[in-house]
């Protein structure tokens, strides 16, 4: 369908500035990210432009484009002069407007328009266009064929500009797929260096490999593990690295992720040039390739240092273990209850003062008084109260915990003594301590017990601690017997 412009579709001038022409800027949105605007040659619509003005029988011949404010000429044939003009200056304001053929006969027709004036002051008297389509249905632009005669076209000439208009379209789509494209390949070669940062500089040795069992990848921290580059080792497989033994190891172990797709957590050792040897824990888990490839991710966790510190630590538990025997044979336990006597706690009592001190730790003390003790030797003989701090003392070693010190003080009196810890957790203890005595399933009478708290403090030494502690025992026995009292709590 052809449209002939006419004067009065031309708006009046107005008094006031126009509103903002929203379409106008859409289109400049879309030229812009596009990359149209900056004039340079494009040869494709070149070719295209002259098949137009060859099949219409026209010297003139271009492709423009529509922003906010200009035209700019993309591609022109039989036309001079600036690239760019104003959009309100153009014939192509009044095509982008629509979606079909717009044809002018003879602009001398067109006299009332300020644009067409100037048109026919420049000798253009013919003009047809065909609006320039965006994905989105904007029309951003136009191919246009111009006289300096009155002119018509004829219908399949009028088809042809369809045609090609519709081919420059897809050609200016086509750049906006390959500027996309390219925007995503510089994204994923942002990503793809971000993720080789974070991988080079996890202190974790990290690869891939193919269902081949070929390395396709592995970080920087697994090449300086092993004192390689990062080449050495792409492309080659377990047989190439490791002796037969362990490849074969490592086969069934990959095999099996990659048959079950259940990821593996194992342990790999690994012979080093200095004879020793390295552990390692591995896990790997199948994952699929971009091009659709299945693929073994694995992760390794250095071990060898660890191992070998735990070597060390049962080396030293074990003469820490000897030592242990040769105490007991100076008799630093208690004959009757197997507790800690009272010379063996002094020396334990000075040495952890020293380091709750040094290292600025909690150091808290129990001190234990059996109520009424006297009153059970009476009435029920020696042994009898025997079996009662015997059983005591098992209540002791229940409650308390594997680094805290129990130990027979004297007679019917017991110590605890607590490393690295405050006055809330004593305290908790020895409530412990009164609810296992009230629930004991004593044989001849219930036992009771009263305890006195006390927590080292700066400068404090291994006598004003007992003072301490003794002296909130004799608090909770003179306070009614089967309590605890804190010293810090001169009012309980």
């Amino acid at each position: 369908m052809t449209l002939a412009v006419q004067p009065d579709l031309v708006p009046p001038p107005m008094p006031l500035p126009l509103p903002v022409d929203l379409a106008g800027q859409r289109r400049g949105d879309l030229l812009r990210e596009l990359q149209l605007l900056d004039g340079s040659p494009d040869p494709e619509m070149d070719d295209l432009v002259t098949l137009a003005t060859v099949i219409c029988g026209k010297p003139m011949g271009a492709v423009t484009l529509l922003d906010e404010t200009t035209l700019t000429t993309r591609a022109r044939v039989g036309i001079s002069g600036a690239t760019t003009v104003p959009v309100e200056d153009s014939m192509c304001q009044f095509t982008v407007r629509g979606t079909e053929l717009i044809v002018v006969e003879d602009l001398q027709h067109q006299a009332g328009l300020h644009h067409a004036q100037q048109w026919l002051d420049a000798g253009i008297r013919f003009y047809a266009g065909m609006p320039l389509v965006s994905e989105g249905g904007l029309a951003i632009g136009a191919l246009c064929v111009m006289d300096l005669q009155p002119s018509t076209l004829t219908p399949e000439q009028q088809t042809m500009m369809a045609i090609l208009s519709r081919q420059v379209s897809r050609l200016l789509q086509t750049r906006r797929h390959a500027i996309a494209m390219e925007r995503m390949a510089r994204e994923r070669e942002r990503e793809k260096r971000v993720i080789d940062l974070i991988l080079d500089h996890v202190p974790v040795s990290i690869y891939l490999k193919d269902r081949a069992g070929r390395l396709r990848y592995y970080n920087r921290a697994l090449a300086d593990r092993f004192r390689i580059d990062r080449s050495t080792w792409l492309g080659k497989t377990n047989y190439d690295i490791w002796p037969r033994e362990i490849a074969d190891a490592l086969k069934v172990t990959e095999d099996k992720v990659f048959e079950t797709g259940q990821p593996n957590i194992g342990f790999a050792s690994v012979p080093e040039p200095d004879g020793s040897t390295s552990h390692f824990k591995t896990f790997e888990t199948r994952c699929i390739s971009v091009d659709d490839q299945p693929m073994l991710a694995g992760s390794a966790i250095d071990l060898t240092e660890q191992i070998r510190r735990e070597e060390e630590l049962r080396r030293v538990r074990d003469e820490l273990q000897d030592a242990n025997g040769k105490l007991s044979s100076l008799a630093l336990t208690d004959s009757l209850t197997g507790l800690w006597n009272r010379r063996a706690f002094n020396a334990r009592l000075e040495t952890d003062m020293i380091a709750s001190h040094r290292n600025k730790r909690s150091l808290s003390l129990l001190l234990l008084d059996v109520d009424y003790f006297k009153s059970i030797n009476d009435r029920f003989g020696h042994p009898y109260g025997d079996l009662v701090l015997r059983e005591l003392a098992a209540i002791l070693n229940t409650c308390k915990r594997a680094e805290d010190v129990a130990a027979r003080f004297g007679g019917e009196e017991f110590a605890i003594l607590l490393p690295e810890t405050g006055i809330p957790a004593a305290r908790h203890l020895a409530e412990r301590i009164l609810k296992a005595m009230r629930t004991h399933a004593w044989d001849k009478t219930p036992v009771t017990v009263s305890i006195g708290v006390a927590m080292c403090q700066p400068n404090c030494v291994s006598d004003t601690l007992i003072d301490e502690a003794d002296s909130a025992l004799y608090r909770a026995k003179r306070g009614g017997r089967d309590r605890v009292v804190l010293h810090s709590d001169p009012d309980d």
